[in-house]
């Protein structure tokens, strides 16, 4: 069964306070998260650094790059691997700290509706929708892998 042209296979992926919606072709392999490595120097955003399939992976918080106070705790964390959009040599992959299991979602145009929430913090990171009844951030992925690739070259 094929995809019609207005439809897309999405994720409802669970954060601290809100949800992600990211397009399912993104996201490589879903991981309950491993012991990370704290990059000395970094962004708090970017939480440390994982091993997967014998590369490290930088891992980044959405939360805390968005500006969203982070909840502390014992919670299970899980890491998305994430297909570097951007062809950016060295950044192949990377991972986004998240809260529960991302959730499949075939998403039609008319599903999504921009919401107007004014000004924020982390606006430049990602805009607020909402995708089948469900408030969702979606990412600016190009510009979170672009804000990466910085802070690595300095660190």
């Amino acid at each position: 069964m094929s995809d019609s042209p207005d439809t897309l296979n999405c994720l409802i992926v669970p954060l601290a306070e809100q949800h992600m919606l990211l397009p399912q072709h993104v996201v490589a392999e879903v991981l309950t998260q491993q012991f990370s490595r704290q990059v000395p120097g970094a962004p708090p955003w970017l939480t440390g650094v994982v091993e997967w399939r014998n590369e490290q992976v930088p891992v980044v918080s959405m939360e805390t790059l968005m500006g969203t106070p982070v909840e502390q705790g014992n919670r299970l964390l899980r890491v998305l691997v994430m297909h570097g959009l951007e062809q950016i040599p060295g950044l192949a992959y990377y991972a986004v700290q998240v809260r529960g299991i991302p959730h499949p979602l075939k998403v039609f145009e008319h599903d999504v509706e921009p919401l107007d929430a004014g000004v924020e913090a982390g606006e430049e990171f990602g805009c607020r929708v909402r995708a089948s009844g469900v408030t969702c951030i979606i990412p600016r992925l190009e510009r979170i892998e672009t804000e990466l690739q910085e802070n690595l070259q300095r660190l």
